[in-house]
């Protein structure tokens, strides 16, 4: 499609970042009319272990040890020819994401009551 993979690049790389501009520049307007209303916030939040970011962080974590394992899996089971197969990296990651997010609902739930 295109001949060269700079252009690409640059429309991803500049998607990004206007992605993040424009979260930045919302969050300053939202303080900044919640200053003049005279509100507070606090400006950090620590993550709960009822929160999204738990759940994610468990997660992405469960899916990096699923990789490990899977890589593991794939050098036994295949040897010299090892990476030619996605069966073990697939199987590894879903099971490993599934418990570490099996393991966050086992948390919250104790955490509420």
């Amino acid at each position: 499609m295109f001949e060269s993979p700079v252009l690409p690049m640059i429309a991803l790389c500049a998607t990004v970042f206007g992605i993040f501009y424009l979260r930045l520049t919302t969050q300053h307007r939202q303080r900044m009319a919640m200053i003049e209303k005279g509100l507070t916030e606090p400006l950090t939040q620590p993550a709960k272990r009822g929160s999204a970011a738990y759940a994610f962080g468990l997660l992405f974590v469960g899916v990096g040890a699923g990789l490990g394992i899977g890589w593991f899996l794939d050098t036994i089971l295949h040897g010299p020819e090892a990476g030619n197969n996605p069966l073990p990296y697939f199987i590894s990651v879903f099971v490993c994401g599934g418990a570490a997010l099996i393991q966050y609902h086992r948390t919250a739930e104790r955490t509420k009551s």
